[in-house]
């Protein structure tokens, strides 16, 4: 039997979004997602926003700064982001909010925008010669 070790160091860079389930606890798909190399985007605006609902303010409490928002009325939704090394982004979505019952209900990707600079060269110098 011949067993190889290798000293290349992994790097763990999530290209594809990883075994996400419907129903599933938030929590383990929250692990999943960054043991695959996701990160959680952390919200600033609403951890500081003195008006956020009471199911905001549950899960900034549990540490989860990544949410983004959630619905007042119907399923209760709460929306989720994460970005990848990639600058794709995630976005899962959770239903049953609340009193560690809450589950995905559903996620979905954005490609990061292409954006486009014009530079201008007129002011550059010059070589006269």
């Amino acid at each position: 039997m011949t067993v190889i070790f290798s000293s290349i160091p992994r790097i763990s860079i999530a290209q594809e979004v990883p075994n996400l389930r419907q129903n599933m606890p938030y929590s383990k798909a929250r692990d999943i997602l960054i043991n695959s190399g996701w990160q959680a985007v952390f919200n600033l605006d609403q951890i500081n926003n003195p008006d956020k609902s009471a199911p905001v303010s549950y899960f900034i409490n549990k540490g989860y700064t990544e949410i983004l928002d959630c619905a007042g009325s119907g399923l209760g939704l709460c929306l989720f982001e994460f970005r990848n090394a990639y600058g794709k982004t995630l976005n899962v979505t959770t239903a049953n909010n609340g009193e560690n019952k809450e589950t995905v209900f559903g996620w979905q990707t954005e490609e990061p925008s292409q954006t486009s600079a014009t530079v201008n060269t007129d002011c550059a110098p010059q070589d006269n010669k």
